[in-house]
């Protein structure tokens, strides 16, 4: 297997992949006046409270790796700024707010440059919604269910609430440019050391899409993109360029490594499937996890489930291992993603439970061996089918392949 198409899903046996985990200081020293006045000028997390991110970082090369966003510790519907997941290649680039130019291009190699201040001039709207990495829970593609909670296997996705400039605003004085063309596409670079770059269609900017300059209310932190971002609601986390430099229309793709060797699909027919973009129906069981252990009686199952397309229309909650499905409570907003929970009364008994997704198509959530049967053996991205979580008759939980 080469490296580069499993980075993600053979990162526990890979030799240049280490596991940090350290002890994590949730109280930072703090400045003479908060101690004299007992307040703080940025409020931390309580010291009895220990959740952070698991980090799988690149022994040889420092700034490349990720950290997984810790959903079986989170409730609610937003993931704090510190524990939303990260995934660089090249590091975190240190982007001073004066000195930030974002560059555009047009068909003919015309160019604007707009600073940051210029940018939050703008008409600023806010989109609610999940990021999710093309290679989140690739690990079930795996012949054998790795032995982990939730976290490390679909903890690539997370949720915020994005403020910044409609893509569409932005670009408004370039539509006589490009409105009866075709093939028209436009390529996003990054201010990172590798020169991140994507190409997207036209279309990407009648979506719900953003350079965003703000997250879940604060800028933007460095590890997010500081100072501007490409959000583009339900689409996969590729295209979410980070540390934006410049846009530039093109006649066609850019083809760039990060839309052929990687985020494309081999599938099991032998055909490619590329330029797939938006995230498919999803959800999975966050409580209980591994590392859960179960007294019989009442038993809260919850978790998230979401489409990039298309609203859920329900969950169901099955504890028979699929045998029957029952309707879980889900907490519905106007946006692509929901909670869900569902009470059950174990018995003690040895059992499986899993969840999946219904949305207003009808489609239902694939089972693992529906996904597998589609994508083939060798897949490496975009895997949507449903989780299975054993409940042993000592009340300890296990992942499992049924």
């Amino acid at each position: 297997m080469k490296l580069r198409r499993n980075f993600f899903r053979y990162f526990f046996i890979l030799i240049s992949l280490v596991l940090f985990r350290k002890k994590v200081k949730t109280n930072p020293a703090l400045s003479d006046y908060e101690e004299l006045t007992g307040f703080r000028y940025y409020g931390q997390p309580s010291k009895y409270e220990k959740i952070f991110r698991w980090i799988i970082a690149n022994a040889s090369l420092k700034g490349n790796g990720l950290s997984y966003t810790p959903l079986s510790k989170l409730n609610g519907n937003i993931t704090p700024n510190g524990l939303h997941f990260e995934r660089h290649n090249y590091g975190v680039p240190v982007i001073k707010p004066e000195e930030y130019k974002l560059e555009i291009i047009d068909l003919e190699g015309q160019k604007r440059k707009i600073g940051i201040e210029d940018l939050k001039n703008e008409k600023l709207l806010t989109i609610k919604t999940f990021i999710e990495c093309g290679g989140n829970s690739n690990v079930m593609y795996n012949p054998r269910p790795i032995k982990s909670s939730v976290d490390h296997i679909h903890g690539l996705f997370s949720i915020s609430e994005w403020t910044g400039i409609s893509l569409k605003n932005l670009l408004k004085e370039y539509e006589n440019l490009y409105r009866n063309k075709k093939n028209i596409w436009i390529e996003f670079t990054s201010f990172d050391k590798g020169s991140y770059n994507i190409s997207l269609p036209i279309k990407v900017i009648k979506e719900k899409s953003m350079i965003a300059l703000y997250q879940n209310g604060e800028p933007i932190r460095p590890e997010q993109g500081y100072p501007s971002r490409l959000v583009i609601s339900g689409w996969e986390g590729s295209t979410h360029v980070k540390w934006l430099k410049q846009i530039k229309f093109r006649n066609g793709p850019a083809y760039t490594r990060n839309e052929t060797s990687r985020y494309t699909d081999l599938l099991s027919n032998g055909k490619a499937r590329q330029f797939s973009f938006i995230m498919d129906l999803k959800s999975v069981i966050t409580r209980p996890s591994l590392g859960d252990r179960l007294k019989k009686g009442k038993v809260l199952i919850s978790g998230y489930a979401w489409s990039g397309s298309t609203k859920i229309k329900k969950v169901e909650i099955s504890v028979d291992g699929g045998k029957s499905w029952k309707k879980a409570d889900i907490y519905q907003e106007k946006i692509s993603v929901l909670r869900f929970n569902y009470i059950y009364n174990w018995n003690g008994k040895e059992t499986v439970i899993q969840s999946r997704c219904i949305d207003n198509r009808l489609r239902i959530q694939p089972t693992r061996e529906q996904v597998i049967k589609k994508m083939g053996k060798n897949a490496t991205y975009h895997f949507n089918g449903i989780t299975s979580w054993k409940i042993k008759a000592n009340g300890e939980i296990e992942h499992i392949y049924i």
